[in-house]
């Protein structure tokens, strides 16, 4: 498990099951199966370096606060507003991208 993140899964009434993503400092986020499938080929694609994207966004249904990262060379740099940046190494984004494809999966 990764020291600067935290990916959760738990019943819920309404979407059966949601990913909730625990960054230091940061608001809880929680995905859906299908928003956990698309942010980790989101994640990934940064990742192998397959395309531009400077930035990957998504406002999940089931979540209170938004997904926000910033490409960078080392990784993705993710922000929320009044909090920290949380950085997060390509090994690091690789792993999240894992961790919600095997919740998507499930």
């Amino acid at each position: 498990m990764s020291q600067l993140f935290e990916l959760v899964a738990s019943k819920h009434r309404t979407f059966v099951v949601l990913a909730t993503l625990r960054l230091p400092g940061h608001p809880l986020r929680r995905f859906t199966k299908e928003e956990a499938a698309i942010l980790s080929r989101a994640l990934d694609s940064v990742a192998k370096g397959d395309r531009g994207e400077q930035q990957i966004y998504m406002s999940p249904i089931a979540s209170d606060h938004d997904f926000d990262a910033r490409v960078e060379r080392s990784g993705i740099l993710v922000s929320s507003e009044g909090q920290a940046d949380v950085k997060l190494d390509w090994s690091e984004t690789r792993a999240m991208a894992e961790q919600l494809r095997s919740f998507a999966s499930v």
